[in-house]
């Protein structure tokens, strides 16, 4: 479901080449990045959803509008459609689901949850790894239309396979708060929110620009351009499994400052790369540690919220707000990418996610103290 996200670029670098043409990379991404807005701040609605026992009702309702959406934007021709189709319908229908991805694992995993969580987050890297070939392999022989059919088609067997597995929870016995007005006077909790939302300001830029990049620059040949979106994904695989079995031993927002820190110094140096070998080692050491931010970051909310009641209330309020930094992330990337050149974009990514890094170094600092052997 969010590998669609993932692989956004491949539909970035189509629409820019050949169905959208006309239009500035400023404009195109707002597709994606609406689909990633709606896709997280739509869990601030969907988690009280799925908490009164309302959890099948959101998999039906989300897997209809994402295989709806797809269909629809099979058929759509300009800016607009795309923008009803695949940002705002798919979006809705992700912003459904992926409260689910989570919270249905809790009844069947307690001390092996974070790894638990780790493999489930592989999915979306197993999405992004594979559609992204896929359209590259479908569209030159059935066409646009054709080929987001397939991937619909696609989608519909996956999602018909969870609702007739999944197991439903019991509802909460109590109702959850919208809104845990502790949280404004906890310092850890809001610069570590502070810092997610620098994070996804300009982490999601080299996944939509760095295909386009490599093409337009002639770094990479076109056939390793097509695939260097599928190997970023494929190492977040990695990513969001392995740190997870170390995350007890080391601490788990430790190592979300050494992630958050390569995925900076990665971003830096898109602008060096010459070759395509180059850009490959960059793509793989950002595609990891972004799979690691992916997976360590709700482990991270858990271990600083001191009442267990509320996580779920904090992680709705924090993802509310950073969903406001995935909508204007990726646009943001594509205004300097047309005035100032691709480098301007990865300086751009790089600053805000060094922000990031220091900014999460500080909330550890507050919530556990300053000395490097503290496990947080």
């Amino acid at each position: 479901m969010t590998g669609l996200v993932a692989s956004f670029g491949t539909f970035q670098a189509y629409y820019e080449d050949d169905l959208l043409r006309d239009n500035s990379p400023f404009a195109i991404s707002t597709i994606g990045s609406l689909q990633s807005f709606l896709m997280v701040f739509l869990g601030f609605i969907a988690g009280p959803v799925f908490d009164l026992g309302y959890a099948r009702q959101l998999l039906w309702v989300g897997s209809l509008l994402i295989v709806v959406g797809s269909i629809c934007q099979s058929l759509s021709s300009n800016l607009w459609q795309l923008l009803l189709s695949q940002g705002l319908c798919v979006g809705v229908g992700m912003g459904s689901l992926a409260v689910l991805g989570v919270a249905v694992l809790s009844p069947w995993f307690s001390t092996k949850l974070p790894v638990a969580t780790g493999i489930a987050a592989a999915g979306s890297g197993v999405g992004g790894l594979v559609l992204p070939i896929m359209f590259r392999s479908l569209e030159p022989a059935i066409g646009f239309r054709w080929t987001v059919r397939t991937m619909a088609l696609i989608a519909l067997t996956t999602l018909a396979i969870s609702i007739v597995s999944m197991h439903t929870p019991k509802a909460s016995a109590q109702r959850r708060a919208w809104i845990d007005r502790s949280a404004f006077r906890d310092v850890p909790y809001l610069l570590f929110v502070c810092a997610c939302c620098l994070v996804f300001l300009g982490m999601y830029t080299p996944f939509v620009y760095v295909q386009k990049y490599a093409l337009a620059t002639e770094t990479a040949s076109p056939r390793v351009a097509t695939y260097l979106l599928s190997i970023l994904n494929g190492a977040s695989i990695l990513g969001r499994t392995i740190p997870n079995l170390f995350a007890s031993r080391i601490g788990t927002m430790n190592m979300l400052v050494v992630a958050v820190l390569i995925l900076s110094i990665s971003a830096f140096c898109l602008m060096a790369v010459s070759n395509a070998t180059g850009l490959i080692v960059v793509v793989v050491f950002y595609g990891f540690s972004s799979g690691s931010f992916f997976s360590l970051q709700p482990a991270t909310f858990t271990q600083i919220t001191s009442d267990r009641n509320f996580i779920g209330t904090r992680l709705g309020m924090a993802y509310s707000v950073m969903s406001v930094a995935l909508l204007l992330g990726s646009p943001v990337g594509g205004a300097l990418v047309r005035t100032f050149g691709y480098s301007s974009a990865w300086i751009w990514a790089g600053v805000c996610l060094a922000l990031g890094s220091i900014m999460i170094a500080c909330s550890r600092g507050m919530a556990k103290g300053w000395r490097l052997n503290h496990r947080l």
